[in-house]
């Protein structure tokens, strides 16, 4: 790694973001962080880039969103396109201004058709996103087409990477608005911790999702920067492994302990019924990458939520 070379991280005191900034640091990489609490508004674009040209990155890795879960991306559907799209039209407005910066895009895979049970990249335009989620979906297939288009008039250069449904530590705590697997293992601790009798777990428990520790995501990140990466085309970080909810709820419960009653509240949506990303593009690309195994992903996510709940 060329001593010089210069990441932001967007979105840097989030979820994705923090795990991407530890996880850079400790390789020795120079980092800025850019967030609202950081002190950079990524929707006032003359801050952002007079904060982002004071940095001068050579790498832009986008994890800045507002999202949350199923019910909160239906409630606030206005406020969730108005956000996600005046973030992403910033930040290559940034890009084409620096010209040399290469922009990293995580696309969360609800940005696929919503009835296709195997996500495959060549895929990706058959068909319509999912009700459930288009107006988070939309806004993560727009960085595509920015990514596209920017390139074709400015030259500006991409990676984008499609990601599952992801989990680990630094998300919120918040159930509406964190991601679905941290929601079950918030919800269990506590449970435990506060004895309750029950656990209510939204919707059937029938919906089967991909799910990727958020550190694989930001190991991931690592190499393509390491490797001087860019590449419009996307690539599934996937496994082709799905997991019902109701399997999740059986480890959760198994690994905290929780002997209560459970019951599935059929009144909140579900979903989509099946989110599985085919590897075989992939498997191409990052032929030797290991993912980290289910349980072992889900036992380090409640040490971290049982030392801050």
């Amino acid at each position: 790694m060329n001593d010089t070379m210069r990441i932001a991280i967007l979105g840097g005191t989030g979820f994705a973001g923090r795990n991407v900034r530890d996880t850079f640091e400790a390789a020795g990489m120079t980092v800025g962080v850019f967030s609202r609490t950081a002190g950079c508004d990524l929707l006032d674009l003359p801050t952002a880039w007079t904060k982002l040209d004071g940095f001068r990155p050579n790498y832009i890795v986008n994890c800045a969103a507002l999202v949350g879960s199923v019910n909160y991306v239906t409630d606030f559907a206005a406020d969730v396109v108005d956000v996600n799209m005046r973030i992403n039209l910033n930040v290559y407005k940034i890009a084409q201004q620096m010209r040399e910066v290469i922009v990293v895009n995580p696309i969360a895979n609800c940005a696929y058709p919503g009835v296709m049970d195997i996500y495959e990249e060549p895929g990706f335009w058959d068909g319509p996103i999912h009700p459930s989620v288009l107006s988070y979906g939309s806004t993560r297939r727009m960085m595509w087409v920015l990514s596209k288009c920017y390139f074709e008039q400015y030259g500006v250069r991409s990676v984008n990477l499609i990601v599952p449904n992801m989990y680990g530590p630094y998300d919120s705590t918040n159930p509406n608005k964190t991601h679905a697997l941290n929601a079950l293992i918030i919800k269990f601790i506590r449970a435990v911790k506060h004895n309750l009798p029950e656990v209510e777990v939204w919707g059937t428990g029938k919906p089967i999702r991909e799910w990727l520790y958020v550190k694989d995501f930001a190991a991931i990140a690592r190499r393509v920067i390491e490797a001087r990466e860019d590449s419009l085309e996307p690539v599934n970080i996937a496994q082709n492994r799905g997991y019902s909810v109701t399997e999740l709820v059986d480890t959760i419960r198994q690994q905290v302990g929780y002997t209560g009653k459970i019951t599935y509240n059929s009144r909140y949506q579900d979903g989509s019924p099946k989110k599985v990303m085919d590897d075989h593009y992939f498997r191409q690309r990052f032929p030797d990458f290991k993912f980290t195994e289910l349980t072992t992903g889900i036992l380090q996510t409640i040490k971290y939520y049982r030392d801050i709940l």
